[in-house]
């Protein structure tokens, strides 16, 4: 067990890497629990040259001998979704911690299998779904539980992105291959329906329907056009197991937006991104509600208008968090997860958790291929 200093090995710690570079990496720096031993990449150049940037003493080009070296006690997986099953199976014989990215695996039958053997192993494993640790995202939910706008009456929550449509670039393209597991059911739609379910609780039945309105995309750097297999239209309808109906509508290739509404019989919760890139998880979040006319219970006439709740953001006075958006949001899930290692709790969203989310998508899918209600 780790007392003190925990020692991360990031595979995919490339600092051309957009995503470790202005999230994983700077939280591990800055973390006073957390060390940066060791950098893997798929070239050992840019693993070498990498981990001189970040002060890591390892360079690996290889996710087995980066998960098998002592100098390593919790492995970060950062790559693309297709490669996330190996590095985490590496990981895990190797049993060191694990902090792997979302979607888990590439399928449900690659996550189920890593939650099995990550529970197996005893290790302490956790997937990326931070939005879960936005502070606006907390207020929420805090405001929902303790009665702000009474009884849940209804949820209505858009998400839109202008990716994943009929335009891509040569890095992403890969997120219109069905089989890659990354798209925009999984990630826009993964983050958002989890950040939603922490808010009300879970759905115990759905309905669904989804489209592809572009079947083909444009490749920005070179004009070339690709084929498309995934959705970009997913419209879910369903009841929370508090029994509010629920509406959510996902879209690519469209203007950006991110709306999440509760109805509430006492008022209404309202949550939105502006400016918006159709990623909750991305932070920068505006929180604002409206509350009924207490003196008439059939009326809901509002007092005046929504009214933006503004929270202190005063965490732990003993870190160095960023100041808002996704690297603040990424650092305190590496916080948490950084606390459940060294106090052995279990706090974090763990590879469990992560099957869960992966089953809801795949009942999405199953009701929008069958047209038939889904209860469980």
């Amino acid at each position: 067990m780790v007392k003190q200093k925990i020692r991360a090995g990031i595979i995919g710690g490339s600092m051309n890497n957009k995503w470790a570079s202005q999230t994983h990496i700077p939280a591990l720096l800055k973390h006073p629990s957390l060390d940066i031993t060791a950098i893997g990449t798929s070239r050992m150049e840019s693993a070498r040259k990498s981990a001189e940037d970040v002060g890591a003493t390892l360079a690996f080009d290889d996710a087995k001998k980066l998960a098998a070296s002592e100098d390593v006690d919790m492995v970060v997986v950062s790559v693309k979704v297709p490669h996330h099953y190996e590095a985490v199976m590496a990981a895990i014989q190797e049993g060191k911690h694990i902090f792997c990215e979302w979607p888990l695996g590439a399928n449900t039958a690659e996550a189920t299998e890593m939650a099995k053997a990550a529970e197996l192993a005893g290790i302490h494993h956790t997937v990326g779904l931070q939005a879960r640790q936005d502070f606006e995202v907390q207020m929420m939910k805090k405001l929902v539980e303790d009665g702000t706008i009474g009884e849940i009456v209804s949820c209505h929550m858009q998400v839109a992105t202008p990716g994943k449509g009929g335009r891509t670039n040569q890095d992403t393209s890969y997120l219109l291959n069905r089989a890659s597991g990354a798209n925009l059911l999984t990630i826009n739609g993964g983050h958002s329906l989890d950040a939603l379910q922490y808010i009300v609780g879970e759905f115990r039945e759905l309905s669904a329907i989804t489209s592809s309105r572009y079947n083909e995309a444009i490749i920005h750097e070179t004009g070339e056009v690709i084929s498309k297999d995934t959705a970009d239209q997913i419209l879910i309808h369903g009841l929370m197991e508090n029994g509010a109906p629920t509406s959510v509508h996902i879209q690519g290739g469209v203007n950006s937006k991110f709306e999440l509404e509760i109805q509430g019989k006492k008022g209404i919760l309202r949550l939105s991104q502006n400016p918006s890139l159709g990623h909750i998880q991305f932070g920068n979040l505006t929180l604002e509600k409206l509350i009924h006319e207490p003196s008439n219970e059939q009326s809901h006439a509002p007092n005046g208008d929504f009214e933006t709740i503004s929270i202190a953001h005063e965490p732990d006075s003993t870190l160095d968090f960023p100041k808002e958006g996704v690297t603040l949001n990424v650092a305190k899930a590496h916080h948490v997860f950084a606390r459940d290692i060294l106090t052995d709790t279990r706090l974090a969203p763990d590879f469990n958790h992560a099957l869960k989310l992966h089953q809801l998508l795949d009942r999405i899918e199953e009701s929008a291929t069958t047209g038939k209600k889904i209860v469980w």
